[in-house]
């Protein structure tokens, strides 16, 4: 039976979402809700896109600060302290919930055969090493496709001796950014089995129209906080619905006035998910 997992899942949304929060600590809950709630459901890929309303100067900043906190939250919590290097743009990511990656969930020290996210480079005699979460350097036994954090298999504590694996790891989405909506419509709509825009005047996504979903290539695009994906791309001089498969309503009947382009970013995912299981 096919998962959420086996279908490429994207999601699409602007930067303006930090844009509305006029606080680090609040762009921070922001970036962290983006990162846990697509790391729950399995999203592949997380792309950005600059609105019209957003000046260069802003999304830039804005684009920094996504960076540095997903490269906090994606790096495995035994490698932080080796890794990520004291930054002030990361004030405040100690009072923000562990993403906990199931990958992550590993021994406090290493053990034998065991499988973890380690970080491989070369040394001085550009010879592979790798840390895995002790104060050790480990020596890599067989060529790695790239260095960085990899998956690996511990061979030996003792011996300090690991390798690199091919066993595909969920690590957390893929982070993306493109200078506008029109630029990631056209990117996705060329790969992307389905494209679909969320908006409060689209169809309610019924099982049978999620199911065929299964296996392929999906993409999500949501709108900002002040404009919708359809005012946004009227702004751009292009007309959405001529690139999308299909425009959905994920929250018929709300009793708010309006929703935070986060919040349905996690109703959208988990309806998806409950069909893409088949349940």
């Amino acid at each position: 039976m096919s998962t959420l997992l086996e279908t490429f899942l994207r999601v699409v949304l602007p930067t303006s979402i930090l844009s509305v929060e006029h606080h680090l600590a609040l762009k921070s809950i922001r970036i962290h809700q983006v990162a846990r709630w697509t790391s729950i459901f399995g999203v592949h890929e997380v792309v950005f896109y600059k609105e019209p309303s957003t000046d260069l100067e802003e999304f830039n900043e804005h684009k920094k600060l996504i960076e540095n906190h997903w490269k906090y939250f994606f790096t495995p919590p035994y490698l932080r302290r080796k890794l990520i290097p004291i930054n002030p743009l990361l004030k405040y990511v100690g009072m923000l919930p562990p993403i906990r990656l199931e990958v992550f969930n590993v021994s406090k020290k290493p053990r034998n055969n065991e499988i973890r996210v380690g970080y491989i480079y070369r040394d001085s005699n550009r010879k592979l090493r790798a840390l895995i979460g002790d104060d050790a350097v480990y020596s890599v036994v067989n060529q790695c496709e790239k260095t960085g954090l990899t998956p690996l298999r511990v061979r030996n504590v003792e011996r300090r001796i690991v390798e690199c694996i091919e066993t595909p790891l969920y690590t957390g989405p893929r982070l993306l950014f493109t200078g506008s909506l029109r630029e990631a419509v056209d990117k996705y709509r060329a790969i992307s089995k389905f494209v679909i825009a969320t908006d409060r005047s689209g169809v309610y996504p019924g099982r049978e129209l999620i199911e065929v979903m299964r296996g392929s290539d999906v993409t999500l695009l949501f709108g900002g906080p002040r404009f919708d994906l359809f005012e946004i791309s009227s702004q751009e001089g292009f007309e959405l619905g001529d690139y999308v498969d299909y425009v959905w309503n994920t929250i018929p009947r709300q009793k708010v006035v309006s929703v935070r382009t986060e919040e349905a970013l996690i109703i959208t995912l988990g309806i998806i998910n409950v069909f893409l299981r088949g349940l």
